[in-house]
């Protein structure tokens, strides 16, 4: 009894020295990808090698456009050309050793105008009739971005300063939801006409969520400021994109970028 008394008064204490060496810190969180990103979006798409419209021989009958079956379809290498967040970080942290770290961040990825070519799951590319027979489907794909709200929870370990700079290595969790801008579908590309067209892509907005893991590697100095390269895999899906109207759009990638939190 004596001995688990003992002992339990020797943890109580070591816990609360341990606590007394972690100390709290409130930062502003900027971050800015580096590069592009590329990004592998699949969902389902009607099958346009059956559709048979004002772009195809219009002698010959056959399903509206509606009725077409849908099957998967995947745009390899989508572009992101960029991402930026900012918000408000905590932190709690020993000098040395494992601490914690929570985020609240608001981020826009922006996608330019971009080509985007259609592919089955077998690896061939979609195909459309037109007057002169079966071509490639390559979307012309006009300019969107998505803003979302991050949580982001992590672990973090302190090295043994060198001077007044800490280094430290962190890996984290963060939930995304948001919204993705420019997503209507209105005139599906090159399957009616010139009004229709235009209008592809131009308005409306679709809800999104998901989630990224992040592995990073960063430095503390001056005692309020923070420097970080980290790099996240990133996977969202949304309710619809455009032509993926039957079941929404998943998007998978892979973003390197550059972090500072100013810490107050």
């Amino acid at each position: 009894m004596l001995k688990t008394t003992l002992t339990t008064i020797f943890l109580m204490v070591a816990i609360s020295q341990v606590q007394a060496q972690m100390t709290l810190k409130h930062g502003f969180y900027l971050s800015q990808s580096v590069g592009n990103i590329d990004a592998d979006m699949s969902g389902q798409h009607k099958d346009l090698a059956k559709y048979w419209g004002k772009d195809a021989n219009s002698n010959v009958g056959g399903p509206l456009y509606a009725n077409l079956d849908s099957v998967n379809a995947t745009i390899y290498d989508g572009e992101i050309s960029n991402a930026r967040s900012f918000g408000y970080n905590l932190r709690y942290t020993p000098k040395v050793g494992f601490g914690y770290e929570l985020g609240l961040y608001l981020t826009k990825l922006k996608m330019p105008t971009q080509d985007a070519a259609l592919i089955h799951d077998d690896g061939s590319a979609f195909t459309k009739n037109t007057l002169t027979g079966q071509v490639d489907v390559v979307v012309p794909s006009p300019s969107s971005y998505m803003k979302t709200t991050d949580l982001y929870l992590g672990g973090l370990y302190n090295f043994k300063a060198v001077g007044d700079i800490t280094p430290y290595v962190g890996l984290g969790y963060a939930k995304v939801k948001g919204n993705w801008y420019k997503s209507y579908w209105r005139g599906y590309p090159g399957l009616g006409d010139s009004d229709e067209v235009s209008g592809y892509g131009q308005r409306g907005k679709t809800k999104v969520n998901g989630h990224y893991i992040g592995a990073k590697v960063g430095i503390n100095f001056n005692e309020n400021y923070n420097l970080e390269l980290e790099h996240a895999k990133h996977k969202i899906h949304a309710d619809s994109f455009r032509s993926f109207d039957i079941n929404g759009l998943d998007a998978k990638f892979n973003r390197t970028s550059v972090n500072l939190i100013v810490n107050f």
